[in-house]
């Protein structure tokens, strides 16, 4: 049937939100991507996403399959900027559930977000290390525009997608 929906995340859904970001983890470790670490997330990793709204559940069927958060702003990557956009992160998928669209339809969806209250664009950011990834924004119509480097050491590779209409 293959129907896909993107609603808001709530307390109950800590387990299944912590167990897609430890895939993602795993997915990403095995394609030469460290951005986020090594180790498997827990239920307290993903509270201060339900906490403050920002978690979005992707289901598939009425499986939660992916994982995001969309913001309003985000200084630590961006640096202070007007409201022009929406924030895209940590977009995960859940084991089994790749190369089924779902990423695809996170953004499409942030997109009808940002369109709703009244930004231009869409921003996300990755491991400028990550060329698949990279490729794959590219290939959404995400721009980049900028490296990041962030006290950390990390280098950010900060994508931006206009927003239609």
């Amino acid at each position: 049937m293959n129907v896909t929906t993107v609603r808001l995340a709530t307390t109950d859904d800590a387990a299944i939100a912590a167990r897609i970001l430890t895939d993602a983890v795993a997915f990403k470790t095995a394609h030469d991507d460290p951005a986020w670490g090594h180790r498997a997330r827990t239920e307290q990793d993903v509270r201060p996403m339900l906490d403050d709204g920002s978690l979005h559940i992707v289901e598939q069927d009425g499986i939660a399959a992916a994982m995001f958060v969309l913001t309003w702003d985000d200084e630590a990557y961006w640096g202070p900027q007007a409201p022009v956009a929406g924030y895209l992160h940590r977009l995960s998928v859940r084991d089994g559930f790749h190369g089924r669209g779902l990423g695809r339809h996170a953004i499409d969806w942030c997109e009808d977000q940002v369109r709703v209250q009244q930004r231009a664009l869409l921003r996300l950011d990755c491991d400028p290390r990550n060329v698949k990834l990279c490729a794959y924004y590219e290939a959404l119509g995400f721009e980049r525009v900028a490296l990041r480097p962030l006290p950390s050491g990390y280098v950010a590779s900060l994508y931006e997608r206009a927003v239609a209409g």
